[in-house]
């Protein structure tokens, strides 16, 4: 049975949802047990992003040894952009430096977001030359997007010519040649009978706000179009759900204050079941971010039903109908037709391809292909 070491330095959020998701899925595939990946699974919480990617290679590897679990043999190491390759694989022990190592970004800090929510913030280049520099090291590189490998790749020439010489050539070229994109699968909890877990009684449709608090999911965007709607004379519903921080964006409270006689829920859910029973509740999903590369909140909200008013930019290009999006300055007309209109298959359509059942054996198959370079056998 093939091994894979899954090593989760920020283990929150959709990178502890695509933790999960493998290490229950990727399992169940295969049909002799040389095909079957046994999945262990190291973790560190999700917090203090910048001293992951400094200290997570040593800290992992010095875990692993504690537990035992690199006293055995291993087929590939799968990391994620929260780390630092080199720092990681320079500390194995001498028997696991040869093990091929696959890097999953989930996000990059070569793209560093720029938009007009958040005051400007000076760009720390070195955790982009950390990405980098992992991207190099590795021996596959993975990404949850199509967009999200495209523009990695495209930022790589431009951000290497703010750099002193010499400096790595056309280093997106080999990153290119061993990059490959692997979606995070929708979990069968996302997929459910329509009425089932219902919150709200009759009453004017609910919009959903199921997205961290911060200023990259555009939250001054979403009131603003709330007003514009608001100001044709159409009514409607609000469930805010997602991740407050000490530090949030002001647009929260206008919010709030300006809307507080058509809110119907507001703030994180308690459970995951509950999480699911309320957006499963809203008919739908206003995404204004500015910054998304993979958007698992958006694909849950198709999942279960909910109508889809988004940008067609960023990653949602990928998942759904280029012609049911909207230029971002037309959102405020892409909500008031979804308000007035019926709900549409097609966005659950397009959710359920991109369910666990449907891309485990991508999966499997680019596991497949780096353990062999490590000489895959049964263990």
């Amino acid at each position: 049975m093939p091994r894979l070491v899954l090593v989760n330095s920020y283990s929150a959020g959709s990178h502890a949802l695509w933790e999960r998701g493998l290490e229950e899925h990727l399992p169940k595939l295969g049909e002799r047990p040389e095909e079957v990946w046994s999945v262990d699974v190291v973790r560190l919480p999700g917090r203090h992003w910048k001293w992951r990617m400094h200290s997570a290679g040593w800290t992992m590897v010095q875990r692993m040894k504690e537990s035992g679990q690199l006293k055995q043999p291993v087929d590939v190491f799968l990391v994620t952009d929260m780390l630092d390759v080199g720092q990681f694989r320079a500390a194995l022990p001498a028997e696991h430096r040869s093990t091929p190592i696959a890097l999953y970004f989930h996000e990059n800090q070569l793209t560093f977001p720029d938009h007009p929510e958040r005051p400007p913030l000076e760009w720390d280049r070195h955790y982009a030359f950390l990405n980098l520099t992992s991207a190099l090291l590795a021996d596959a590189v993975w990404f949850n997007s199509e967009y999200h490998r495209l523009v990695f790749l495209d930022s790589i020439p431009e951000f290497l010519r703010q750099l002193p010489s010499p400096r790595p050539v056309q280093p997106h070229l080999e990153i290119e040649r061993k990059s490959k994109v692997l979606p995070i699968g929708l979990e069968p909890d996302c997929f459910r009978s329509e009425g089932q877990g219902i919150r709200f009684g009759a009453g004017p449709p609910v919009i959903a706000w199921n997205h961290r608090w911060e200023h990259d999911k555009g939250p001054r965007a979403f009131l603003d179009v709330l007003r514009v709607v608001r100001d044709h004379g159409a009514r409607f519903r609000l469930c805010v759900l997602g991740q407050s921080f000490e530090d949030r964006p002001a647009a929260f409270d206008a919010l709030r204050s300006e809307f507080e006689d058509d809110i119907v829920h507001w703030g994180f859910a308690a459970s995951r079941s509950d999480y699911l029973d309320l957006l499963a509740s809203c008919d739908i999903a206003l995404v204004t971010a500015h910054h998304d590369f993979y958007g698992i909140s958006v694909l849950e909200s198709a999942a279960l039903g909910l109508h889809i008013v988004a940008p067609a930019e960023l990653a949602y290009s990928d998942h759904f109908p280029k012609e049911s999006l909207h230029a971002r300055t037309d959102l405020a007309n892409g909500l008031m037709m979804a308000l007035e209109g019926e709900k549409k298959r097609i966005w659950k359509d397009a959710a359920a391809r991109l369910s666990w059942s449907q891309v485990t054996l991508a999966w499997h198959e680019a596991m497949n292909e780096v353990g062999r370079g490590n000489k895959l056998s049964a263990h």
